[in-house]
C-alpha cells in the first residue's frame, strides 16, 4: 500500500513541483524579493484559516473516517458535527476577516502597505475552505490517493495560471488576490471529481447533532494551537530579518522555506493519505516499529539522494526558479536541507500523537519545536546573519526528534504493548 501511495503520489508530486516552480519565476521576476515575504505572510494566514475553518479537526476526521467507513449512522453522526464546526468556525472567521481587516494589514503587513481589502476578499472564500477541509479528509480517509491527486492535479494548473496572469496584470495586488481565491477553485474540482463519495457524507440527513464533539474537538484543540503558533513564527520569524537585516533578505528566507515546501510535497501528502490512516489501525507497538522500519527503508535512500541532488544543484536550481538576484540565498541550502531530513524522521513517530489521539504529547513537542526555533533565531541571526534562521531550523528538529524518541522509547523498544 505504501509503495503504491508513493507512485501515485510522485506523478501529483512532479506536476505540483513544476507548476509551483513556475508560480515561483513569476513572483520572483514581477514582484521581486521583497514582494515574495508579503506572499509569505499571507500564505501563513491562509494556512491558518485552513485549519481553523473545521476548528483544526481535520487529522480527527481522517481517523474517524477510516475507522467508520463502513457504518452509515456513524458517519452521518460524525458529518453532523463537522459541519456545525464549520458554520460556527467560517462565521467567527468572516467576522474577523472583514470586519477587522485594517488591523490585520497593519499586524501582518506593516502601515506602508494597504491589503485591506485582500483580508474582505478572503472572507467570502474561507467557508469553501472548510468545505474542503471535509472533502479532503473524505478522500484521506477512504484512502482514495488517486481522486486525491487528480483534485490536486487539476487545482495546482489552474492555482499557477491565476497566479501568473493576475501578477502580470496587478502586480503584488494580484498574486495576494489570486492565492487567496485559489482555495475556491480546489472546491470547485474536488466536488466535481468525488461527486459519488459524497454519497458518504448524506446531505439529506445532515442534523444538528454534536455526539462527536468530544472525539473531535481533543484533535481540533490541539491544531489549532500548534498551527497557530507555527504560522505566527512565521511571520515573526520574517519581520525579524526584515528588522534586523533588510526586506530583501526576508524575501530570500521566504523562497528557501517556498523550495522547502515543492521538494517536501513528495512526502507531505504520504502523512495524511497513508501514515496517520495506517497508524490509526496498528494496535500493538510491535506493529508500529515494523511499520515505521518500513517508512524508513522504502523512504530514506529516496530522501537522501533526493535532496543531495538539490544541494549540487542548488545554484542551478535558484537561476531556473527565481533570477540572479537570489543567488544570495545559496548559502541557506544546506542548512535547510539538513533540518528537513531530520524533521521528516522525526514526523515518522510523531504522526503516532495524532493517529492515538494522544494530544499532550502533541502540543507539547510541536510547541517546544515552535518556541526552540524562534528562541535560536533570534540568537543565531544575530552571529550568522540570516543563515543563523536555517541553522536554528536544524538545531530544533534535532531536539524536537529527540524528545519524540523519548515519549515513545517504550513504543520502539521492549515487549509487546497495546498501544492506546
Amino acid at each position: 500500500m505504501l509503495i503504491k501511495v508513493t507512485s501515485a503520489n510522485s506523478l501529483l508530486v512532479l506536476l505540483r513541483m513544476v507548476f509551483s516552480l513556475i508560480s515561483q519565476k513569476a513572483l520572483a521576476i514581477l514582484i521581486g524579493a521583497d514582494g515574495i515575504a508579503h506572499v509569505g505572510n499571507f500564505k501563513n494566514i491562509i494556512s491558518f484559516f485552513e485549519h481553523f475553518s473545521i476548528l483544526g479537526t481535520a487529522n480527527g476526521l481522517v481517523k474517524y473516517i477510516s475507522e467508520h467507513k463502513n457504518d452509515k449512522q456513524t458517519l452521518r453522526n460524525l458529518f453532523s458535527t463537522t459541519f456545525i464546526f464549520a458554520f460556527s468556525a467560517s462565521l467567527l472567521s468572516f467576522i474577523v476577516l472583514f470586519f477587522f481587516a485594517n488591523k490585520l494589514n497593519e499586524l501582518i503587513f506593516g502601515l506602508s502597505k494597504d491589503f485591506e481589502y485582500i483580508f474582505k476578499l478572503f472572507a467570502f472564500v474561507v467557508p469553501f475552505i472548510a468545505l474542503n477541509a471535509i472533502l479532503n479528509s473524505l478522500l484521506n480517509g477512504l484512502s482514495n490517493y488517486k481522486l486525491y491527486s487528480k483534485v490536486n492535479i487539476f487545482t495546482t494548473i489552474v492555482g499557477t495560471l491565476l497566479i501568473v496572469i493576475f501578477t502580470l496584470n496587478w502586480g503584488l495586488i494580484g498574486s495576494l488576490g489570486a492565492i487567496g481565491i485559489i482555495p475556491l477553485v480546489h472546491f470547485l474540482f474536488i466536488v466535481f471529481f468525488s461527486r459519488r463519495l459524497l454519497s458518504y457524507i448524506d446531505l439529506k440527513n445532515i442534523s444538528f447533532n454534536l455526539s462527536f464533539k468530544k472525539q473531535l474537538l481533543s484533535y481540533g484543540f490541539m491544531t489549532i494551537i500548534v498551527v497557530l503558533s507555527i504560522n505566527v513564527t512565521d511571520i515573526a520569524i520574517r519581520n525579524l530579518i526584515e528588522n534586523e537585516i533588510n526586506a530583501s533578505t526576508a524575501g530570500y528566507w521566504t523562497a528557501m522555506t517556498s523550495l522547502s515546501k515543492i521538494y517536501m510535497q513528495f512526502l507531505a501528502a504520504l502523512f495524511p493519505l497513508y501514515i496517520l490512516p495506517r497508524y490509526s489501525e496498528i494496535i500493538n507497538n510491535i506493529e508500529f516499529r515494523n511499520e515505521v522500519k518500513n517508512i524508513y527503508k522504502l523512504l530514506i535512500p529516496i530522501v537522501f539522494l533526493g535532496m543531495m541532488a538539490i544541494y549540487l544543484l542548488r545554484n542551478f536550481i535558484i537561476k531556473v526558479v527565481y533570477t540572479n538576484e537570489f543567488l544570495a540565498m545559496s548559502s541557506l541550502f544546506k542548512w535547510q536541507l539538513i533540518g528537513d531530513f531530520v524533521k521528516f524522521i522525526a514526523l515518522v513517530l510523531s504522526y503516532q500523537f495524532l493517529a492515538k489521539k494522544q494530544v499532550r504529547n502533541y502540543i507539547f513537542t510541536e510547541i517546544i519545536s515552535v518556541l526552540l526555533f524562534y528562541g535560536f533565531s533570534v540568537y543565531f541571526i544575530n552571529i550568522y546573519g540570516v543563515e543563523g534562521i536555517v541553522i536554528a531550523h536544524v538545531t530544533r528538529y534535532v531536539l524536537y526528534l529527540l524528545v519524540v524518541i523519548y515519549i515513545l522509547r517504550h513504543s520502539l523498544i521492549g515487549k509487546v504493548k497495546t498501544l492506546d
